[in-house]
Formats: C-alpha cells, structure tokens, sequence
C-alpha cells in the first residue's frame, strides 16, 4: 500500500512553518483537485480566502463541485494562464506553490509576475522536492541550486528554506523592500 501523503508532506507541520493563521488571505499556484487547499482553507477559517489556481478547468471545476458538496464558501477558483495566475487579489498575505515550479516553462517570468499580488510584508512560499533528498536522476524536479538561482532571477529574497521534511524543502521568499 502507499505512503500517505500526509504523512510525508505533513501539511499542518507546513503550515505551521509558513504561519497560516485564520483570517489569512492566500493564492494558491496550481491546486490542481485540491490536496492542500482545502487544507488550507480549513485553517484560514471563515474570515480567510483562498484563491485557488490552476491552468486545467478539470481541476477547478473539482474543487468547485467538493466545495459545494462540503459547504465551503472561503475557497475561489481562479482560471490561470501560463505566466500569470490572475488571482482577483492585489493584496495576498502568502501565496503557496507545491509541487509547482518544475512544471513551468518560464519560472522566472511567472515568479516575477507573482510580485504584485503581495501585499507589502507577505511572503511566496515554494514547496519542492529536492532530489538531494531522494537521490533522484530522473530531472523531473530541480535541484535546489537551481531553484536557488531562479528565485534570485526573479529578484526575490530568500528569508528562508524549511528542510524537515523528508522529501522536499520549502522555500519562504520576500520581496525586497
């Protein structure tokens, strides 16, 4: 039988790490059916938001359905594009990326087009495996120099990377002031 992703990816341990408290307004890059934003819908509460992002309509329209059959009204769609997610917010407390940023064909670009949906003091936070950690070959998730490099790219500041986890690293960006 397979691991349980919760008990590799310990989503409320992230959440902690991140301090997502209630209240919290926060955009999700690619939420694909879902697995961390109902989770953290749950923890921002009914006072906070989540814009939930992604490219596929499929998947938006999932989280759509699960939310009307469970009676959650803090969690938004939002249909994206390949650069921007087009959150309707201007002014997110965080925005997460799990599992994202080896999909993107131009991460530094859609990194920088993130800047603007935070508001002042709010941080991006990237969840990644780190292949150092797997001891992957495969290529398909990034190394963490290059992630690294490309969150220096995009002209954020690393505030911090979170490496409990046993699989991934979490990488806690600001903007410069």
């Amino acid at each position: 039988m397979a691991e349980s992703r919760d008990n590799w990816q310990k989503p409320a341990e992230v959440m902690d790490a991140l301090g997502i408290k209630p209240g919290m307004v926060i955009g999700e890059v690619g939420a694909g059916r879902g697995y961390f934003t109902f989770k953290l819908s749950k923890r921002v509460g009914k006072d906070g938001k989540i814009y939930a992002n992604d490219i596929k309509q499929s998947v938006l329209d999932y989280i759509d359905d699960k939310c009307r059959e469970r009676g959650i009204s803090n969690i938004q769609t939002v249909k994206g594009e390949y650069n921007d997610p087009l959150f309707p917010g201007k002014n997110l407390d965080m925005i997460v990326m799990v599992y994202v940023l080896h999909h993107l064909s131009q991460p530094v670009k859609y990194l920088k087009n993130l800047k603007h949906y935070l508001k002042p003091g709010a941080v991006l936070a990237i969840l990644e495996q780190d292949p150092g950690k797997t001891h992957s070959a495969s290529g398909h998730f990034h190394k963490k120099e290059v992630v690294l490099e490309r969150i220096k790219q995009a002209g954020y500041r690393l505030i911090r990377i979170e490496t409990f986890l046993p699989k991934d690293n979490i990488y806690v960006l600001g903007l410069f002031d």
